[in-house]
């Protein structure tokens, strides 16, 4: 009796280990559990770092930097490119975990493996966080990622599936993460405009000059500065014959001439009624004038039309430099650009003037018409 029953007990055990479902398969189904919650942990883990990182800053660029060294880390890629839609214009920024400033061989390889790269717009290794440069230039698998509220998108290029690297819901989790960040940075971006630019001519304000102009002064080492103050003539007689809507409009073409005559480094502002500065960095005096002059011409050659009659323009230019030869603090300068123009206006209007380097914010010395081959430039000396 004994015996009979131990038999059956034996058989039933064997009957279960070999049934699915069995203690085999038990252990196969935590084992998957267990490697699925290690893959959730360390999914959450990662979104709650993304999110921290792209929501430390404002500052778009630096939104930008945070989400590709995220994933970067998550996932190697070899090139990572966000094409954001502002409205006005698409913007792109680009990453490479190469050394792209050592390689023009890598970086042409990448502009012409996404259409609409420009060199500016490609960062290598250091955007990434990386010590030193690593990846390659195999751009086998290109998966496309559509950023949230119609922002734009993400195109990453590497050697396996991007995609698959993740689970929906991280997916879903990152990228809904990145659009809130990228978001609330184009909602800055406007706001900080709105307060930097002027809103009839869109030039930055007098605010934005005067803070540049101190952030040079701070600077320890002093760099090749030149200050350019240009004032309309008779802009009083326009709006008293032609109304102020036309004085507006010869404000915004005047605005529009200073942006086509100077470089994207340089500063443009409207510091007030109509009178305009031009804050160029990095350029001699020589460099200064040539750009005064080339203002003052493009001016000139202008003609505003308001309501079928033409409105004829033209300026009055006062430059100041500072350099490590010509030491002059910032508010000095701006006394000498001022001093400059009112030579400008003293002399006939409709001429470039600038201020001496080495001299002192006196008396203002007599000026040379002959400067520079052209009677409309003149140097004070």
């Amino acid at each position: 009796m004994t015996k009979e029953f131990n038999t059956k007990i034996s058989q039933g055990g064997g009957d279960e280990q070999q049934r699915p479902g069995g203690r085999l398969g038990l252990l196969v189904n935590s084992v998957c559990d267990v490697m699925e919650l290690r893959r959730n942990l360390k999914e959450m883990s990662f979104l709650a770092d993304f999110f921290r990182a792209v929501n430390t800053s404002l500052i778009l660029e630096d939104v930008l930097e945070a989400a590709a060294s995220k994933i970067y880390q998550y996932f190697r890629f070899n090139l990572m490119v966000v094409s954001l839609a502002t409205g006005g214009e698409d913007r792109i920024m680009a990453f490479s975990p190469l050394d792209l400033e050592s390689s023009h061989h890598e970086l042409m390889a990448i502009l012409s493996n996404h259409t609409g790269l420009r060199a500016h717009h490609v960062k290598g290794f250091r955007s990434l966080g990386l010590t030193g440069p690593e990846g390659s230039l195999v751009f086998g698998n290109t998966n496309f990622l559509a950023l949230p509220r119609n922002l734009g998108s993400v195109t990453v290029y590497s050697e396996f599936n991007f995609i698959n690297h993740f689970s929906d819901g991280m997916l879903e989790g990152m990228m809904e993460s990145f659009g809130v960040a990228l978001h609330n940075s184009l909602e800055y971006e406007k706001v900080r405009d709105l307060s930097m630019r002027d809103g009839l001519t869109g030039l930055f304000n007098r605010r934005v000059l005067e803070e540049m102009l101190e952030l040079e002064g701070r600077k320890r080492q002093v760099e090749p500065l030149s200050l350019l103050i240009i004032d309309l003539d008779h802009f009083k007689q326009i709006n008293d014959t032609h109304g102020h809507p036309a004085g507006d409009l010869v404000l915004q073409t005047v605005a529009r001439v200073l942006r086509e005559s100077t470089r994207g480094s340089d500063l443009v502002a409207r510091s007030g009624g109509e009178e305009f500065s031009a804050m160029l960095p990095s350029v001699s005096l020589d460099v200064a004038l040539e750009v005064g002059e080339r203002i003052r011409t493009n001016l000139e050659r202008t003609m505003v039309t308001y309501n079928g009659r033409s409105i004829k323009v033209t300026a009055s230019v006062g430059i100041a430099h500072r350099s490590a030869r010509s030491l002059c603090g910032i508010k000095e300068l701006e006394i000498r650009a001022d001093k400059a123009l009112y030579e400008a206006k003293r002399s006939g209007r409709n001429r470039v003037c600038a201020y001496p380097c080495g001299s002192q914010s006196g008396e203002i010395p007599k000026a040379d018409g002959n400067a520079k081959g052209s009677p409309r430039i003149v140097r004070i000396k």
